[in-house]
């Protein structure tokens, strides 16, 4: 396999092999990939629901997605991301064609699965790129009292009103974590943070804002233009991440991962009350 920068700002590339046939040596060196990259993506893939769930599964456990509509019939712990409709005229997945909030996946579940994979079945014509942002602190740039604010609070976050898979709880997360080699530190922030612990709202607010402003200065950003076959696996601690706005016909398969915790960060989540409503919004 050969192996290079997907951009300036994040992420590689692979090309030249089959993933469905690689063995436990190349999947094990995949993972050490996007443990120091974050974000990794292999060319050219051909792999239907059963290819994808078995790869998966090869890197962790699954989990199902947090919206019913996405969900494979013959595999429900591969989700679909599509507005194509099926014989019956119904969409076979979550058909979300706006700009996405910047998120992480799974942050409102209580123990989240934050290694993703994303499959390009069918690029949209027009936009529909996957954006991706780094949230390490030190090449963000956080100054140092904000980095020991976030290190001393857990950060709160609720099921959007349409994730009718996911339990109806409000959790927190440590809003600041750390690599598991010790050297890399991510802010585990984003659009859907409803608050942080030990602060009122407006301070929240505040502090939010200002983590935000950072990570996503626009040289920072890498906008995926997706390719048919294109394989991405990513890791949601150490990224944020949205869908852009797009026109025409997109497909896109996903699966969640419980990331291997020798090898990656993994939030320790914790209920903090039942929730009644929700008021964010996320692929």
């Amino acid at each position: 396999m050969k192996v290079a920068s997907l951009s300036r700002s994040l992420g590689l590339q692979v090309s030249g092999g089959a993933l469905q046939d690689c063995s436990s040596g190349e999947l094990a060196e995949a993972l050490r990939l996007v443990e120091r990259a974050g974000l990794v993506v292999f060319r050219r893939q051909c792999l239907d629901d059963g290819d994808l769930h078995a790869l998966a599964r090869r890197i962790g456990p699954l989990e199902e997605s947090s919206r019913k509509v996405c969900l494979s019939p013959e595999h429900p712990e591969i989700s679909y991301l599509s507005n194509l409709r099926d014989e019956d005229g119904q969409f076979i997945g979550f058909p979300g064609a706006d700009t996405d909030y910047w998120h992480s996946d799974q942050q409102h579940r209580e123990r989240p699965a934050t290694l993703a994979v994303l499959y390009c079945v069918v690029p949209a014509a027009s936009g529909g790129a996957t954006s991706f942002v780094s949230a390490d602190v030190e090449s963000a740039g956080l100054d140092e009292a904000t980095v020991a604010d976030l290190a001393g609070r857990r950060a709160v976050y609720e099921p959007a009103f349409n994730h009718d898979n996911a339990p109806r709880v409000r959790v927190s997360h440590p809003a600041l974590l750390t690599s598991r080699t010790g050297d890399r530190h991510y802010a585990y922030v984003s659009d859907n943070t409803l608050g942080f612990t030990g602060l009122a709202a407006d301070e929240s607010a505040a502090l939010k804002q200002r983590v935000l402003s950072r990570l996503l200065e626009p040289s920072r950003i890498y906008a995926h233009r997706w390719q048919a076959g294109d394989f991405a696996l990513y890791d949601n601690t150490q990224l944020l991440h949205r869908r852009e706005r797009f026109q025409g016909r997109r497909w896109l398969k996903a699966a969640k991962v419980f990331a291997p915790e020798e090898i990656f960060a993994v939030p320790s989540g914790e209920v903090v009350s039942e929730c009644a409503a929700a008021t964010s919004s996320a692929e």
